[in-house]
């Protein structure tokens, strides 16, 4: 009776074997087929990037008599392989960062692997419609029935990924969005860098670098946009990253006595000292080298607009950014000497705000080296670090209160 039990206690486990093999043999998972949102959103923003700038963009200039029809399959061809660069790089970005909850980098990187091997046959099918897409003025000028009905159902066919690209992108960017732990600051940040671009690239539209183009209004209220979504946008996200940095680094501070005569202090201090920095340049604006002040050159309300939309501008750009990545580098050397860190950060900011803002000097036509040194002393160099110690204490806040209030003071000054 015994051994018939124990025959009977075996026969049963291994029933529940055969019943649940894979609990009993581990076996290696399939290979997924499906493409997670990673993969998706990098190819369909890679085909309506290449199908929009290859196909629809050589069909408007077409159509408008921009581009010969000598040219079509050329231009074609090669927009579209522009197009589905920058498509792809945006999407990758895109991809990573608004990965799905609980995925992590690693995942999303080989979701974003196994999605190159759709990418190609997506592309040149892609790359095929948009010929068709790009072929419809040849085709309504010469009246050729089946070409016109081909073009057209290829302009059809390009609203799917298009429509998908959005969607997916959409989808991606909502979840980076949440991801994001700066986003309040970072969302008022992007706001009020795209505000101060629109109003000095509408006052002053730029001119390109490396050319003698200036742009029209028109062109520079698109450049902003352009540099605040492209440029601006990641900076200020990489800015604040770094900003939790210098918090982290400046440590917790010992309480002070009077905290709201403080609060009050610093700010103050701040607009009081980017006014004295200011006086010791007013001197430039009168006598012999005689400068034109901006409210001479754009009228005065235009030109405190123009100067306090460049010192916010200014600041993101150099002490978010620039310094925070400095002082990050930095601290990395001197874990232990947090100042000079800080003093070292304050520096590359400054080389870097002489670099930016030194290519106008020339054009001021000063005379001599001496007087030019002096100038590039006094108006850049001296400000930049006193901005960049009011960012290193007190904030973002009190550098970009110091540097409109030293601009402002300027024109009121010289006026």
């Amino acid at each position: 009776m015994r051994k018939s039990a124990a025959n009977a206690q075996q026969e049963a486990a291994m029933n529940a074997t055969i019943n649940r093999p894979q609990a009993a043999v581990p076996t290696t998972a399939a290979p997924k087929r499906e493409l997670e949102l990673p993969a998706l959103v990098a190819i369909m923003w890679s085909l309506a990037g290449g199908m929009l700038l290859g196909g629809a963009g050589v069909a408007l200039r077409m159509f408008t008599g921009q581009l010969s029809a000598h040219l079509m399959l050329v231009a074609s061809t090669t927009l579209f392989v522009v197009g589905a660069v920058l498509g792809l790089a945006h999407g990758v970005v895109l991809g990573i960062f608004g990965r799905p909850e609980g995925h992590t980098v690693q995942r999303a990187g080989n979701a974003l692997l196994h999605g190159m091997l759709y990418l190609a046959p997506a592309l040149l099918l892609g790359w095929l419609l948009a010929g068709w897409v790009a072929a419809l003025p040849l085709a309504v000028h010469g009246r050729h029935g089946i070409a016109i009905v081909v073009s057209v159902l290829a302009w059809l066919a390009m609203v799917v990924p298009v429509w998908l690209a959005v969607s997916t992108g959409a989808h991606a960017a909502a979840l980076a969005y949440r991801r994001w732990p700066e986003r309040v600051l970072g969302t008022a940040l992007t706001g009020l860098v795209l505000v101060s671009l629109l109003v000095s690239f509408g006052v002053e539209p730029p001119v390109l670098w490396f050319t003698q183009t200036q742009l029209t209004r028109t062109g520079g209220l698109l450049a902003a946009v352009a540099a605040t979504l492209w440029v601006y946008g990641p900076l200020i996200t990489l800015g604040l990253w770094f900003a939790r940095k210098i918090r982290e680094a400046r440590g917790v501070e010992a309480p002070a006595r009077r905290p709201q005569l403080r609060r009050v202090a610093w700010p103050a201090f701040a607009v009081l000292a980017g006014v004295l920095v200011t006086l010791i340049a007013v001197p430039f604006y009168h006598g012999a080298t005689g400068l034109p002040s901006d409210a001479e050159r754009f009228g005065f309300v235009s030109a405190l607009l123009l100067v306090a939309a460049n010192a916010v501008a200014d600041e993101l750009l150099v002490r978010l950014f620039v310094m925070g990545a400095a002082f990050a580098l930095a601290l990395r050397f001197l874990p232990n000497n947090r100042t000079w860190a800080a003093a070292l950060a304050i520096a590359v900011a400054t080389v870097v705000d002489l670099v930016l803002h030194a290519p106008s000097v020339p054009g001021l036509g000063l005379p001599g080296a001496t007087m030019t040194v002096a100038y590039v002393a006094v108006r850049m160099a001296i400000p930049a670090v006193l901005f960049g110690y009011l960012y290193w204490r007190r904030g973002l806040g009190s550098a970009v209160a110091a540097h409109v209030a030293a601009n402002a003071s300027l024109i009121l000054l010289v006026a």
